[in-house]
C-alpha cells in the first residue's frame, strides 16, 4: 500500500460510523487532504489527540484499496488546548479554519496558507493581541496569500500616496482619495458607512491605511506585530472582513458564531 508522510493542521472533522472521522487537513506537501481517522473517536486510540480540530501534527498516511488515505501514525506538534478555554478565541479559530478549508485545494502544496493559519492560531491561543486585531490581520493577509491583495500604495486616479483621507473600492481593490472620489461622481462618496460588509466602498483614514499596508507587506511571521489603538479595532476588523468576504463571494457560519461572542 502507498504511504505518505505529511505535516499539517486539522481544519475540519466529520463523524463517520461509530468511532471514525473524516478529517480535512491542510498540509505543506499536498495542500488540503481529506483523510480517514480510523477509531479516533475513541479515547484509547493512539491518534485521537492529533485528530482533533486545530491540531498540528506529522501524519503517516496509508492509502487503502478504495484509494482513500487513513492515518496510521501521528506525531503531535501543537494541540492549541488554550483555544478551548476561551469561547471567543475558540470561535475565531473555528472561523480561521473554515476559511482555510474553503480556499485551500487538493494536490497543491500551500505552505504560505498553512503558515498563516498556524501563526493565527498561535496568536489566538496566546492572546498576545486583541482578538479583533488577529481576525482582521488574518483576513487581509489571507486575501494577499490568495493573490487578491488590494493596491494600497496610492490613489488609483491621481497617484497621491499621502492624501488626508481615502476610500477603498472593495471590489476593485483600489484606493481613491476624497478629491478624486468627488470628481468620479459616485453616490457612495457622500453616504455614511452603513456597517454592512457588502458595502462596495468604505472610508480609510491615514492611520488605518498605514496598518493595512503593514499587514500586507510584513514578513510572514511578523504580520501581527503592530500596535492598533483600541478605537481603531472595529474599523480595521470591518474593512478586512468586507474585503475578504467580497472576494470569496460568501459568508461563513463560524463568523456569525464569532460575532455573537464578540458582542458579549
Amino acid at each position: 500500500m502507498d504511504k505518505e508522510k505529511v505535516t499539517g493542521v486539522v481544519l475540519r472533522e466529520r463523524a463517520k460510523g461509530e468511532n471514525d472521522k473524516l478529517l480535512s487537513i491542510l498540509t505543506a506537501e499536498h495542500g488540503k487532504m481529506v483523510v480517514l481517522g480510523k477509531g479516533v473517536r475513541s479515547l484509547r486510540n493512539k491518534n485521537m489527540v492529533a485528530a482533533q480540530p486545530f491540531c498540528c501534527a506529522t501524519y503517516v498516511l496509508t492509502k487503502s484499496r478504495s484509494g482513500m488515505y487513513y492515518i496510521s501514525e501521528s506525531e503531535l506538534h501543537e494541540a492549541f488546548f488554550d483555544l478551548r478555554a476561551d469561547l471567543l478565541s475558540l470561535a475565531l479559530a473555528s472561523y480561521v479554519c473554515e476559511v482555510a478549508d474553503h480556499v485551500s485545494v487538493e494536490d497543491n502544496a500551500d505552505v504560505p496558507l498553512l503558515r498563516l493559519v498556524l501563526n493565527t492560531l498561535y496568536a489566538a491561543a496566546g492572546k498576545k493581541r486583541p482578538t479583533a486585531q488577529i481576525k482582521g490581520a488574518f483576513e487581509l493577509r489571507c486575501a494577499s496569500v490568495l493573490g487578491l491583495s488590494p493596491e494600497l500604495s496610492c490613489c488609483a486616479d491621481c497617484g497621491d500616496p499621502d492624501a488626508p483621507a481615502y476610500w477603498l473600492d472593495i471590489l476593485g481593490g483600489e484606493l481613491f482619495c476624497a478629491d478624486c472620489m468627488s470628481k468620479r461622481g459616485h453616490e457612495e462618496a457622500s453616504v455614511e458607512y452603513s456597517g454592512e460588509w457588502s458595502r462596495p466602498l468604505c472610508p480609510v483614514s491615514p492611520e488605518l491605511l498605514a496598518v493595512l499596508r503593514y499587514v500586507i507587506s510584513a514578513e510572514p511571521t511578523r504580520f501581527l506585530s503592530f500596535s492598533l489603538p483600541e478605537h481603531m479595532e472595529a474599523d480595521f476588523s470591518a474593512v478586512c472582513e468586507r474585503y475578504l468576504l467580497h472576494h470569496l463571494g460568501r459568508g461563513f457560519s463560524t463568523l456569525d458564531y464569532y460575532k455573537q461572542f464578540s458582542k458579549l
